[in-house]
C-alpha cells in the first residue's frame, strides 16, 4: 500500500498497532500467571514478574520495538538486509540481559549470538538456530512470535503476499513451528484489514489465503475461540490458545461503543489469566489497529517504556507511522524532522499566545510558538512537533485533527481533557497547545471545563473564547464537545 493512500484515520490506526500492544503488554504485566481477576479490577500496576514500574512493557514489546525500528527504515523485512536488521535488534535486546524472556526465544537467540561472526547474515543465522531448536523440540509452539507480530503487518499493508511472507520470516527467527507461523500470518492479515478498512473481519478473511488443509483446521480453531469456556483459554502459552484468548477478549467486549472497546478488550484479555501480558499485547495490536492509538487511554499511554531506553512512549507512534509509510516522512519531514517551527511560522504564523482561564492558573493554553518558553512542568501537543521540540518525559502528543477524519473525536477530546487534569494534579502545571490556538486548543479547554468543572458546553466555550481571543473552533470540534456535554454528568 503506497504511503499516500494512508489518511489521518489510517495513520492513527497504524500507530495504534504498536501503542495498543504496548499498553496491553504493560497492563497484563501485573497479572502474569497469577490467579485471574475480574476485568473491572484490572489496573496498570508494577510488573509481577519483572518488578518494573507500572507502565513498563515486557519482552513482548521489547521485541516488537526491535521489529518496528528495523522496519521504519523502509526495507522489506521478509528477507535480506531487512530481516538481518530485525535479527540484529533481537540480538541486541538479548545481549542487554532482559529479565523476562521465553525459553524457546532464549535458546534461539543464545545459539545465534554465539554464531554471529560466522560470516552469514544474521537473519539466516537466527533462522537456522531456531530451526535447530525446533528439530530437537518438535512440539515447541510457544506464543513468542505472535506476541510481537503487529509491526510486521505495518511493513506490508495492502500486499497479502508480502504480509504472509514477512509474518512467516519474522516468526521463523525464533518460532518456526507451523502453528506459530500461521497464527502470525492470520493476525497480520487481521491487522492489515483493521488499519486499512476499519473492521475485524480480517482474521477470517485470512483463512482464504491458507492452504486448504490449514484453512479447515484454523477455521475450527477460530470457531472454538468464540465458543470455548473462558477457563479453558487460561493455559495460553501455546500459540494457538494465545490467539484464541486474544480473539475471545475482543469479541466478548465488542458491544462496547467505539474507542471504549479498546480498554474493555484489554481488561478482558488480562482477566482470562495465564500469560496475561502476551494475550493482552496480541489483543492490543488488533484493537489498536481498529480504533487507533488515540483510543488507548492516556492514563495507560503516559508511562509506557521499556527496552531500549532511548525509545519512550512518544516514539511508538512515529515509529509505527514511519513503518506504514515505508520509511518515508510526510511533506513536513515528520516524524523524522527534529523541529517543525520553520514550517509553522512560514505557513501559519503563530504569535506565541499564552494564557490561562480565570481561576484555573495551573493550566496554560496557547499556540506552538509558545512551546519553547511556556513555564510549565508538563506539556500536551495537539499538533505534530519535531523530536527536538519535546520538553521532558511528561510531554505528550495527541492525535487529533480539525476535520472529520478522526476515528472518535469525542473520545479523544474527553481523554485529552482527562490528561490535562491528571498532569495538572501530578505535575503542578501543564501547557496545552496546537498550531494557532484557534480550534483544537480551545476545544480541549472547553472539554476540560465540561468534564472537570461541570460547565455546560455553551458556558465552557463562552469562557474559553473570552480568555483566548484567537479561539475559533471548527464545527466538528464544537459538536464533539456538545456530545460530551450530553453524556451523564459530562463524564
Amino acid at each position: 500500500m503506497v504511503a499516500g493512500q494512508l489518511g489521518a484515520r489510517e495513520l492513527d490506526r497504524a500507530a495504534g498497532v504498536v501503542v495498543g500492544a504496548a499498553a496491553g503488554d504493560a497492563l497484563g504485566a501485573a497479572y502474569e500467571f497469577a490467579p485471574p481477576v475480574p476485568a473491572d479490577q484490572v489496573r496498570m500496576r508494577v510488573g509481577r514478574l519483572t518488578g518494573r514500574p507500572a507502565g513498563s512493557w515486557t519482552d513482548d514489546t521489547d521485541m516488537a520495538v526491535g521489529i518496528v525500528r528495523a522496519a521504519a527504515t523502509g526495507s522489506p523485512i521478509d528477507h535480506g538486509d531487512g530481516l538481518d536488521a530485525v535479527a540484529a535488534q533481537f540480538l541486541a535486546w538479548f545481549r542487554s540481559g532482559p529479565p523476562d524472556i521465553g525459553i524457546q526465544t532464549s535458546r534461539a537467540l543464545g545459539s545465534a549470538s554465539r554464531a554471529a561472526n560466522s560470516g552469514q547474515g544474521l537473519g539466516a543465522i537466527l533462522t537456522a538456530s531456531a530451526q535447530s531448536y525446533q528439530e530437537s523440540n518438535p512440539d515447541a509452539a510457544g506464543n513468542g512470535s505472535l506476541m510481537r507480530t503487529g509491526p510486521v503487518a505495518l511493513a506490508a499493508l495492502g500486499d497479502d503476499d508480502l504480509l504472509l511472507a514477512s509474518a512467516a520470516a519474522v516468526s521463523k527467527l525464533t518460532h518456526p513451528h507451523r502453528d506459530a507461523v500461521i497464527a502470525c500470518q492470520l493476525w497480520c492479515v487481521a491487522i492489515d484489514r483493521a488499519v486499512r478498512l476499519g473492521h475485524f473481519e480480517g482474521l477470517r478473511e485470512g483463512l482464504d489465503l491458507l492452504e486448504e488443509s490449514d484453512r479447515t483446521r484454523w477455521t475450527d480453531i477460530i470457531d472454538q475461540a468464540e465458543s470455548r469456556p473462558i477457563a479453558e483459554l487460561a493455559n495460553n502459552g501455546w500459540v494457538v490458545t494465545a490467539l484464541q484468548a486474544a480473539w475471545r477478549a475482543i469479541i466478548d467486549t465488542a458491544s462496547q461503543p467505539g474507542a471504549d472497546h479498546v480498554a474493555a478488550g484489554l481488561r478482558a484479555a488480562v482477566a482470562i489469566g495465564g500469560d496475561t501480558d502476551t494475550v493482552a499485547a496480541i489483543a492490543g495490536a488488533l484493537l489498536g489497529a481498529r480504533y487507533g492509538a488515540s483510543a488507548v487511554p492516556f492514563a495507560w499511554r503516559r508511562r509506557l517504556g521499556g527496552w531500549p531506553s532511548d525509545v519512550a512512549h512518544g516514539d511508538l507512534a512515529p515509529l509505527a507511522i514511519l513503518t506504514a509509510r515505508h520509511g518515508v516522512p510526510d511533506g513536513l519531514g515528520w516524524p523524522t524532522a527534529p523541529d517543525l517551527m520553520a514550517y509553522y511560522r512560514e505557513n501559519w504564523h503563530p504569535t506565541g499566545v499564552l494564557t490561562t482561564l480565570p481561576g484555573h492558573e495551573g493550566i496554560l493554553w496557547g499556540d506552538v510558538a509558545a512551546l519553547d518558553h511556556a513555564p510549565a512542568d508538563a506539556f500536551i501537543s495537539l499538533c505534530r512537533i519535531g523530536r527536538a521540540q519535546r520538553r521532558g518525559t511528561d510531554h505528550h502528543e495527541v492525535w487529533m485533527t480539525d476535520g472529520p477524519d478522526n476515528n472518535d473525536l469525542a473520545h479523544v477530546l474527553a481523554d485529552t481533557a482527562d490528561a490535562v487534569e491528571e498532569l495538572r494534579l501530578d505535575c503542578g502545571s501543564v501547557f496545552v497547545h496546537c498550531v494557532q490556538a484557534q480550534s483544537r486548543t480551545p476545544s480541549v479547554a472547553a472539554a476540560w471545563l465540561v468534564r472537570h468543572r461541570g460547565r455546560t458546553p455553551a458556558a465552557a466555550f463562552a469562557e474559553v473564547e473570552q480568555a483566548l481571543p484567537s479561539a475559533a473552533p471548527r464545527s466538528v470540534m464544537r459538536d464533539a464537545v456538545y456530545t460530551l456535554g450530553r453524556s451523564a454528568g459530562g463524564r
